[in-house]
């Protein structure tokens, strides 16, 4: 369904665009014979040692505040690049390849920033490990960014080599240097899932596929699609959600926590992030000792741009800067701004870098505006989660979003105290930044939600996911060729026949919004009385109550 609803997007909002993303094909050294160098003969460069036990001191005492960044690397700062390391080789097609080969000592992963990233038409780059067990790419000119920056996802090893191919036509046009090289020391690898040494993520966790109740179960499914963890500050984990806007029109807009910002020493508006979607377990430990399986997660991408932030809701709003393939079967997540306390809560998170994970509340969130949440300085107007029912949230969850029971957005994690106690959680809460207080907080762009959600200022106070959207669009038609208003204008008694076999609810605006009528139609033909109401212009909203299918239509009295 989502597929087809994609498509159909295609087809009316022309300013999406297909770009190549990451995982794909293989490198061409893998291909082809080489007379000359070997990957034997690479020359390689050795990281140095670090303090690791130092650090493990650090993340004992970090890791009990929902406010940090989880660490899951140490970074080297160097400077190797197309100008000063690496060996070129010529291809028999004329065509050449560019590699260069780092080793760092015991690492689980290694993952890379470049501080000039400039790749012609046709040119790409791989990343591999020296066993070639574990293969990123490729990134293109895709990737480009006027700022010439690029984050990479991680690549499984302590010997990796990176590989960049240029046609013969395009040599020399590139521009390639590695600024920091990071050592992952408590990345998740598949080894690591095989053997439930999950970052220490905790064994009360629940997998996003097990079962979170009846009456969110069908959101659930669709909401995971729009989940992502992401590398932030290039050694660090949060979690986010891709987040609709009322144009439905796939803007890649993710939302996350400001904290996974402040805490990377962030400045500007580049995010030199990466992301990866759809990391799920096809065979889910829920609350269990026994290990999840790996799924494929070879959906990564790379690079955004800062849109809105600000600490007193601690949100923080990003654009991904290259395209979500449709291939991806992602999902965008509605909104609820009213501000209003739902029945129960659902989250959809990353703990700890892990394997998605949800976690599920059954008392209503309270309202608090909670001071010194972990580290956080200034009060955060939150929503309390008092005991999580389901699943608990631990670092590396941070951002990600809790959800109403119509699986929209209401805030996203901030902080807290919530963390597993053996297979069961340990009775304590966490804090949620308000999506309302975050909609509307400061006088500009780049400290609230509603410039960059409701871009139309169509005034709505909730949106429902991509998918719900373009499903209730075409309810939306039919039901409006099945209903008609006459005469208009008139002296202020409308007819409405009513074609659909459902009840209809309507409510009646005037024109600085406020209402001033509403009932119900449950026959197929009544009328709606405002005569009483001054000459003017009038809306009435009609909802049809069987499928919310609901138009608006301007009347007038005369």
């Amino acid at each position: 369904m989502k597929k087809l609803i994609f498509w159909a997007l295609m087809l009316f909002f022309t300013n999406i665009t297909i770009g190549q993303v990451t995982n794909e094909g293989k490198p061409k050294s893998w291909k082809e014979s080489f007379i000359g160098m070997k990957k034997e003969s690479l020359k390689v460069i050795k990281m140095p040692t670090f303090d690791l036990l130092k650090l493990r001191m650090e993340d004992a005492i970090n890791d009990k505040d929902k406010s940090k960044v989880y660490r899951f690397g140490y970074e080297f700062d160097v400077d190797f690049g197309f100008k000063n390391a690496g060996v070129w080789e010529q291809l028999s097609s004329g065509d050449w390849i560019w590699r260069i080969r780092f080793k760092s000592d015991g690492a689980k992963t290694l993952n890379f920033v470049c501080n000039e990233y400039k790749l012609p038409e046709g040119a790409s780059l791989y990343l591999y490990s020296e066993d070639r067990k574990d293969l990123l790419g490729a990134y293109t000119d895709a990737f480009n960014r006027t700022d010439g920056m690029l984050g990479t996802w991680m690549v499984e090893g302590d010997d990796i080599i990176l590989e960049y191919y240029v046609p013969e036509s395009k040599k020399g046009q590139g521009e390639f240097n590695i600024s920091k090289v990071v050592h992952g020391y408590r990345s998740v690898t598949d080894f690591d899932i095989k053997q439930k040494a999950l970052n220490d993520s905790g064994d009360c966790n629940q997998d996003v596929d097990c079962p979170v109740g009846n009456d969110f179960e069908t959101l659930k499914n669709e909401l995971k699609s729009a989940v992502g963890l992401m590398v932030v500050g290039s050694s660090g984990f949060c979690t986010g959600t891709l987040i609709n806007n009322t144009a439905n029109d796939s803007a890649p807009y993710f939302l996350t926590a400001n904290h996974c910002f402040e805490n990377t020493n962030g400045t500007g508006n580049t995010a030199i992030w990466a992301f990866r979607f759809n990391w799920i377990s096809p065979n889910p430990s829920c609350a269990t000792t026994t290990p999840s399986t790996n799924g494929t997660f070879d959906q990564t991408t790379s690079g955004s741009t800062i849109l809105a932030r600000n600490s007193e809701s601690d949100f923080l709003l990003v654009n991904i800067d290259t395209s979500l393939p449709e291939s991806w079967d992602l999902e965008w997540a509605g909104w609820d701004r009213t501000g209003d306390s739902p029945s129960f809560v659902v989250g959809i998170h990353h703990p700890s870098g892990d394997i998605m994970k949800l976690c599920r509340e059954n008392i209503s969130p309270t309202k608090v505006e909670e001071v010194g949440i972990g580290g956080l300085v200034a009060a955060v107007d939150s929503w309390r989660v008092a005991d999580w029912d389901l699943g608990v949230t631990e670092r590396g969850s941070s951002g990600s979003a809790i959800f109403d029971p119509t699986g929209r957005i209401i805030g996203q994690l901030a902080g807290g105290a919530a963390a597993c106690s053996g297979t069961v959680d340990n009775n304590a809460q966490d804090f949620y930044g308000r999506f309302d207080v975050s909609w509307d907080f400061g006088t500009t762009d780049a400290t609230r939600l509603s410039n960059w959600l409701d871009p139309g200022n169509t005034g709505r106070t909730t949106l429902n996911s991509l998918t719900q959207e373009i499903s209730l669009s075409v309810e939306d038609n039919i039901f409006e060729n099945q209903t008609v208003i006459y005469p208009i204008p008139s002296n202020g008694v409308f007819n409405v026949s009513n074609k659909t076999k459902s009840q209809l609810d309507y409510i009646v605006f005037n024109i600085i919004g406020q209402k001033i009528d509403q009932g119900i139609i449950n026959k197929e033909n009544e009328t709606i009385n405002i005569s009483s109401n001054t000459s003017g212009i009038y809306f009435i909203t009609l909802t049809n109550t069987t499928n919310s299918a609901s138009f608006t239509k301007k009347i007038a009295i005369w």
